[in-house]
C-alpha cells in the first residue's frame, strides 16, 4: 500500500470519526396508546364544564365579522359586551365536521406531514423576541441570526416543521418583517412553514407566498393544504380581533388552525388543574368551532 493511499485511508477516518451521527428523516408514528393522567369521567367532568362556561358566561369576541358569523350560526351574541354564548348541542355540531387528521404538503413532498391520530412531529417554537449564544449572551434577535437559526433546522432531520422565524428580527418593521420571515422560510428551508395570524393581512399575505411556492392558484387552496398557523386566545375567556381576522383567513383557504389558549393558572387561569383545564379547554372548543363555522372540514 502506498503512502498517499495510507494517507488518504487515516484522512477518510478522521473525518468520519469527527462527523455528528444524524438519525434520517422520517415521519413518526407513536405505537403506544397515550399516558391517561386523568380517569375517563374525570375528562368527562372537566368537558362538561367547559361547555357550561361556553352557554353560561360565554366567550368575548372583539372582532365584529367573527361575532356576526357566529350569530349567523345559532350563537347567542351581545354586542354590547361583545360577549358570544353557545349550547352544548351547537358545539357539538360544528365540532363533529372537523377533520381526525390531516397531511400538510412541503415545498418538498418527501418532507411532508400528517397530524392527528397517533403521528409525532417536532417543530420550533414561534414568537420569542430575544436570542442568546456562549458568546454574546442574551440580545435582540435579528433577521441575520434568525436565517442562521432557519438554516440549523433545515439540517435537522428530526426536526419535521420548518416554521416561518422561530424569534422576532427586532430589526426589521414590524409591519413588514412577516413577508421576511416567510421569504427566509420558502428559500432557506425545504419543510413545512406557518403563517403569522397576527392580523388579517399577515395571514393573506402568507398564502399568497404559499400559491406562489406551490404553484396553485388562491381560489383553489382549500384543495391543497400546504400550511397551519396559530393563534392565542386571550385569556381569559377573550379572542381579539387580529387573531380571529387572521384565523379566518386561514379557514377561508381551508388551512389548519391551531389554537392555543394563554391559560397561566394564577395568572389567566384559575389556581387549580381543574379549573385552568375547564378554561382552557373552553377556550380551544371555541376557536376552531369558529373555523368550522368559517368552512366546515377546517383542519383544526
Amino acid at each position: 500500500m502506498s503512502r498517499a493511499t495510507r494517507r488518504r485511508e487515516r484522512q477518510e477516518r478522521r473525518e468520519k470519526a469527527s462527523q455528528i451521527p444524524r438519525l434520517p428523516w422520517r415521519n413518526l408514528t407513536n405505537p403506544y396508546p397515550p399516558i391517561e393522567v386523568l380517569s375517563a369521567d374525570h375528562v368527562e367532568a372537566i368537558h362538561t364544564a367547559s361547555l357550561r362556561v361556553l352557554s353560561e358566561i360565554g366567550i368575548k369576541v372583539l372582532g365584529t365579522d367573527a361575532r356576526e358569523r357566529m350569530a349567523a350560526a345559532g350563537a347567542e351574541v351581545n354586542d354590547d359586551d361583545r360577549m358570544v354564548r353557545c349550547d352544548p348541542g351547537m358545539v357539538a355540531e360544528f365540532m363533529a365536521l372537523a377533520p381526525s387528521n390531516f397531511t400538510i404538503k412541503a415545498r418538498n413532498p418527501a418532507k411532508s406531514v400528517t397530524l392527528g391520530g397517533n403521528h409525532v412531529n417536532f417543530g420550533p417554537v414561534g414568537g420569542p423576541s430575544f436570542v442568546t449564544d456562549l458568546d454574546r449572551g442574551r440580545r435582540a434577535g435579528t433577521f441575520a441570526e434568525m436565517c442562521d437559526f432557519t438554516k440549523v433546522l433545515q439540517s435537522l432531520d428530526i426536526i419535521h416543521l420548518g416554521g416561518s422565524g422561530s424569534f422576532e428580527p427586532l430589526d426589521l418593521p414590524a409591519e413588514t418583517r412577516h413577508l421576511d420571515r416567510n421569504y427566509a422560510a420558502v428559500t432557506l428551508h425545504d419543510k413545512v412553514w406557518s403563517a403569522n395570524l397576527l392580523g388579517g393581512y399577515r395571514a393573506r399575505d402568507a398564502l399568497e407566498m404559499q400559491c406562489i411556492v406551490h404553484g396553485i392558484e388562491y381560489e383553489d387552496m382549500p384543495n391543497h393544504v400546504v400550511t397551519m398557523g396559530n393563534i392565542n386566545t386571550n385569556s381569559p375567556r377573550q379572542l381579539d380581533g387580529n387573531m380571529s381576522a387572521g384565523l379566518t383567513e386561514l379557514a377561508l383557504a381551508g388551512q389548519p388552525v391551531v389554537v392555543t389558549p394563554v391559560t397561566l393558572l394564577g395568572a389567566m387561569a384559575p389556581t387549580t388543574i381543574a379549573g385552568a383545564l375547564t378554561q382552557q379547554n373552553a377556550e380551544a372548543l371555541f376557536g376552531m368551532m369558529l373555523c368550522q363555522i368559517i368552512r366546515p372540514g377546517t383542519p383544526v
